[in-house]
């Protein structure tokens, strides 16, 4: 028999609070919870198509017949709501419970659809109280950034993890094998060990593939003389990790040794940098700078890094387009710096940082100079 949570855990709890707190502070009764990252942070119920709704005294939960028993599983202790007709349906049926009058929900995840249906609901089943929706941005976003001890031991794990799978394919790469069996190979490597799956699809760009920041690995083989990049991650538990490594197969151009040089100085510049009260926008200011002093600006078309969480991708997103986000203690980022050289290949280094009181701590620590990253 599968165990029930049957109480919230502590670390939850205090999550609650935060939300509740953002509640009283916008002087709304409720927020809607349609991103399932979010509803998984508050709950750590991961069904699909299922909606919180989390209010100033209850929790409320609605899913389906399918989720029913994994609800109870993970998180016995909200009130669940089961749906039998439609979701907008089911959502006034935990409306008429809590009885609030104005209820949040994130534009940025709540779909147009999801909108109107609940609009037209509340027209046509009249509740006992008038429930006004009113649209947000980010405010579980803002909450979810600064992790909690909890999360960054989670985020440790998932790191770990996916170190030790890149060092177990690494003795197996040579040239003549394809792209995707060693993204296979790395993907059977981190759920062999307690990944849940890849925190995204696993990036490994031969030759001149490399110089495609988001290239999807295909039937290319690796080829002697020519740059090799990973970039992978962990979901474990939940939590995502993120890492890139460019390795050297064989021997390289001048220029390709040269750039490598660059991107691992601007890394290594940004992470010294790394401290409470600095803004994203300085943090990839340092890194860009060096890499615009090497003459190789117009080359490095991506920000420096972004939170990593639930998510693979989450707040703050250290950029030169984004507003300016203090960096605090308990952030999790990347430090991913890059020179992609159209048609003769590029060049990524990535780290996850833990943004500490007195500075920050590298979580992950794969060697990186370009002697280590070399293949014969």
């Amino acid at each position: 028999m599968i165990p029930v949570v049957s109480k919230a855990k502590a670390y939850l709890k205090v999550r609650h609070k935060s939300v509740r707190d953002a509640l009283e502070e916008l002087q709304l009764d409720g927020l809607l919870l349609t991103h399932p990252p979010d509803l998984a942070y508050l709950t750590n119920f991961v069904g699909e198509d299922s909606v919180g709704l989390i209010t100033t005294q209850d929790f409320y939960l609605i899913t389906d017949f399918r989720y029913h028993q994994c609800a109870i599983a993970e998180a016995g202790w909200l009130e669940i709501i089961l749906r039998e007709t439609s979701m907008a349906d089911a959502v006034l049926d935990a409306f008429s419970q809590a009885k609030p009058r104005h209820i949040g929900y994130d534009v940025n995840y709540t779909t147009v659809g999801q909108a109107k249906a609940l609009e037209r609901a509340l027209v046509e089943r009249k509740l006992d109280r008038p429930v006004e929706l009113v649209p947000l941005e980010n405010v579980m976003a803002n909450l979810r950034k600064v992790k909690d001890d909890h999360e960054i031991d989670l985020i440790r794990k998932a790191v770990g993890v996916a170190e030790e799978a890149f060092e177990s394919v690494r003795p197996e790469i040579k040239p003549g094998l394809s792209e995707n069996h060693l993204a296979g190979l790395l993907i059977f490597e981190l759920r062999s060990r307690g990944a849940s799956d890849s925190s995204f699809q696993v990036i490994v760009a031969a030759a001149g593939a490399s110089a495609l920041p988001r290239y999807r690995p295909g039937e290319a083989l690796i080829q002697r003389d020519q740059p090799l990049l990973f970039a992978w991650g962990a979901t474990y538990k939940g939590y995502c990790s993120d890492l890139a490594r460019t390795l050297i197969v064989g021997r390289v151009s001048d220029k390709i040794k040269k750039i490598y040089r660059v991107v691992l100085e601007a890394q290594m510049t940004a992470i010294n940098f790394l401290r409470p009260g600095v803004t994203s926008l300085q943090a990839d200011r340092v890194a860009r700078d060096v890499v615009e002093k090497a003459g190789y600006g117009k080359f490095f078309g991506h920000g420096l890094g972004h939170g990593i969480g639930r998510e693979i991708h989450e707040l703050p997103s250290m950029r030169k387009s984004s507003y300016e986000d203090e960096l605090r203690p308990g952030m999790v980022v990347t430090v991913e710096p890059g020179i992609y050289l159209p048609g003769e290949g590029g060049v990524r280094i990535e780290d996850d940082v833990l943004i500490t009181h007195s500075g920050c701590e590298v979580l992950s620590s794969l060697p990186k100079t370009l002697e280590d990253c070399h293949i014969e």
